[in-house]
């Protein structure tokens, strides 16, 4: 159990393939945060697959912020299970974990290549992906 993230895949990571993951509570499975700080970020060749997610506030994310560049590509989340989860699929390119809004910027981090396939369950919001 835990509070943050259970699998979070950041800059630097290539070839990664996770599989046979349970978790929940928590945030899910994030990649990000990328571009954070006008940094660049690289990512690619992820295989999140065979995941059953429980009561946690997303299922699958990639998160980057606005200002950064780089590219997280190549992804592909399958064969998941979610249960009472707010966000199943997240794509949130405009990331700010500031008090005050963050200073909007024409770059971000290229997402590319994202496949999301046979993810089934439940949600506790209107939306399954955002």
């Amino acid at each position: 159990m835990t509070g943050d993230d259970y699998i979070s895949i950041e800059n630097g990571t290539h070839n990664l393939h996770v599989s046979k993951v349970v978790c929940g509570p928590g945030h899910g499975i994030s990649n990000g945060s990328l571009g954070n700080d006008n940094s660049r970020a690289e990512v690619s060749g992820i295989i999140i697959g065979t995941v059953q997610l429980y009561g946690t506030t997303n299922g699958v994310r990639i998160k980057t912020y606005q200002g950064g560049s780089g590219y997280a590509k190549d992804i592909t989340f399958q064969n998941m299970i979610t249960e009472n989860v707010m966000n199943p699929i997240v794509i949130n390119q405009n990331y700010c974990d500031k008090a005050k809004p963050c200073k909007a910027s024409g770059s971000t981090v290229e997402v590319s290549n994202v496949v999301f396939k046979n993810i089934r369950g439940t949600r506790i919001t209107k939306d399954a992906i955002k």
